[in-house]
């Protein structure tokens, strides 16, 4: 037996020689604004003194400093291997793209050197203060909602944050309840919304400490006058706790303008269209890779696919592989979503494939634009082995038999007296009107369906991205100090699993008593209680009693043992 314990060790630092040292640079997220606070974390599978090099002059570290270990096992080879990290918050000064990295770790006389990443830093964007009162103004503090515009248009993102002021110089908050926008399909925040950094302001001719807080962007359907909200909160000075109640926000939604193209897949904001295949030569009966991808910014992930316009003779093979690569700033949604299509030629020759085109609504122009990829020539050898039906030429002058049941064709005397009602004339003014409106009806059915898919997809698809980045959020507070954001997450993961499991609508919140009723009424007492228990140890840690690591462990631990269970 100590002979194979001896043969493992050695295997294992073996192992642990020949790994290949690696060290990674990361920061989240890599948009931000003037003086907002980013992560930078620096992981390694070496150990040693960690430097950042390119830091920009405006660069202001933030107080935030987290390190510890973790490890990753190969599954296949069973070998582990323990990475090292260490993160720091901090924020840039000045607008601008910046490069931050190389990191260097530096263990003995060896220096280990890791990749660059790039970060946007945006002007500050100004936002609108609602009404506050000469009364609030007196208050030892007060919240208001703050939107960076007060009037937008239908799918046009909003950004919207808490901004606290006080008389004082607060040391942390507690309870917090956040806005919320009946109607809205989607929320999203944006930046570290739940970092504070507090700074002396002049308002209303009156210093304060002020902050802004819980920073979202969120994504209105309808039209008419919305209200936001206000959010509630305790703001502590050391022991001390002053209740806010913050006023709410109204926002008008105005509709977008009748008559919209024909190729307007919903979007709203900025956007371009590109377009590459994958081959230009083939021969009849090959199948080619189209790409399409639609880049830019607004409510890009509400979007309507877009439809490929392809000549006689060209077939679409399923549905088109989606992939999408956006995040969230205060602009809405950025980046891009890529559909490839699968598409067969079934006709030989010289073949010119027309523009891909797609309209957006744009609101600084306040108009529909369209956007056209460019055109592109495809050339198509014959295979004689490839065989097509036959499409008989409507001008063959084949000789049409009647047979002695068909009905008699009308005399010319009585034709006459109703030319008009049974000449092509008669069906063109008559028929194309109603030809149009069928037409008309069914665009406007198939757009709505669409638009409704696309809602029902994407919230089922942000539930479950909400959840892994909560879970994710855990992993990362585990061995920090910050232990209210860590077992708020906690809860928050918790319910957001329920959420998805019982299918709550997004307007709806799903509160405590709702999960304990569930799990009663569907017999799983045992697992209620577990639930319960989880719940209140976190209230407890997160209001009362300091936690520490092994018991943050622990309850990690215990809610990954309940997700299971849920699945």
């Amino acid at each position: 037996m100590n002979k194979l314990l001896v043969i493992l060790s050695l295997i294992l630092a073996f192992s642990a020689l020949c790994q290949k040292p690696e060290v990674s640079l990361s920061i989240e997220p890599k948009q931000a604004e003037i003086g907002e606070i980013f992560t930078i974390t620096v992981r390694s599978n070496v150990q040693g003194q960690v430097e950042i090099d390119n830091k920009p002059s405006s660069y202001v570290p933030g107080y935030d400093v987290m390190n510890g270990m973790e490890q990753d096992m190969d599954h296949n080879t069973g070998i582990v291997t323990t990475y090292y990290y260490i993160s720091e918050t901090g924020a840039i000064g000045k607008a601008g793209k910046y490069t931050i990295g190389p990191a260097f770790v530096t263990q003995g006389n060896k220096v280990y050197k890791s990749n660059t990443v790039e970060i946007t830093i945006a002007d500050k964007t100004q936002m609108t203060n609602g009404k506050v009162t000469s009364a609030q103004l007196k208050q030892d503090a007060f919240g208001i909602v703050q939107t960076n515009k007060k009037t937008v248009y239908e799918g046009e993102p909003i950004l919207v944050s808490a901004k606290v002021y006080s008389h004082f110089d607060p040391t942390h908050l507690a309870g917090y309840r956040s806005y919320s926008m009946k109607g809205a399909i989607d929320k999203q925040p944006v930046g570290n919304s739940q970092r504070i950094l507090v700074e002396k302001e002049i308002f209303k001719g009156i210093n304060f400490y002020a902050f802004e807080y819980d920073k979202n962007i969120i994504f209105p359907a309808g039209t008419g006058i919305f209200k936001i909200s206000g959010y509630a909160m305790n703001l502590h000075r050391g022991y001390e706790s002053f209740p806010i109640t913050s006023n709410h926000a109204t926002v008008e939604i105005l509709p977008l303008p009748e008559n919209p193209p024909t190729d307007f897949i919903g979007a709203v904001g900025n956007f371009t269209v590109h377009r590459s295949i994958d081959s230009k030569e083939m021969k009849q009966g090959d199948v080619f890779k189209m790409n399409i991808t639609i880049e830019g910014y607004g409510n890009l992930q509400n979007t309507i696919e877009p439809t490929p316009v392809l000549p006689k003779g060209l077939i679409v093979y399923g549905d088109p592989i989606i992939e999408e690569h956006f995040v969230y700033s205060s602009k809405g949604t950025e980046g891009i979503i890529s559909y490839d299509y699968n598409i067969q030629v079934n006709i030989a020759g010289e073949i010119e494939l027309p523009a891909t085109t797609i309209s957006y609504f744009d609101v600084n122009q306040e108009k529909y634009i369209t956007a056209s990829s460019e055109l592109e020539q495809i050339r198509v050898k014959a295979d004689k082995s490839f065989i097509v039906e036959e499409v008989k030429d409507p001008k063959s002058s084949a000789i049409e038999e009647l047979s002695y049941t068909a009905e008699l064709r009308p005399s010319l005397s009585k034709a006459k007296e109703r030319v008009f009602f049974n000449s092509p004339v008669f069906w063109a003014s008559v028929g194309t009107p109603l030809f149009a409106a069928l037409i008309f009806l069914f665009i406007k059915r198939q757009r709505e369906s669409s638009a409704d898919e696309i809602v029902k997809r994407e919230i089922s698809r942000q539930k479950d991205k909400d959840l892994s980045d909560s879970l994710a959020k855990i992993n990362l507070l585990l061995n920090g100090s910050d232990d209210y954001a860590f077992h708020n997450e906690i809860e928050f993961a918790l319910i957001k699993a329920f959420e998805i499991i019982l299918d709550i609508d997004e307007d709806l919140k799903l509160s405590k008593q709702d999960i304990y009723t569930y799990l009663e009424n569907s017999g799983q007492s045992e697992l209620s209680i577990r639930v319960k228990t989880l719940l209140s140890t976190a209230d407890q840690f997160r209001y009362g009693f300091q936690a520490n690591t092994n018991s943050k462990q622990k309850l990690s631990e215990e809610l990954n043992s309940i997700l299971a269970n849920l699945k």
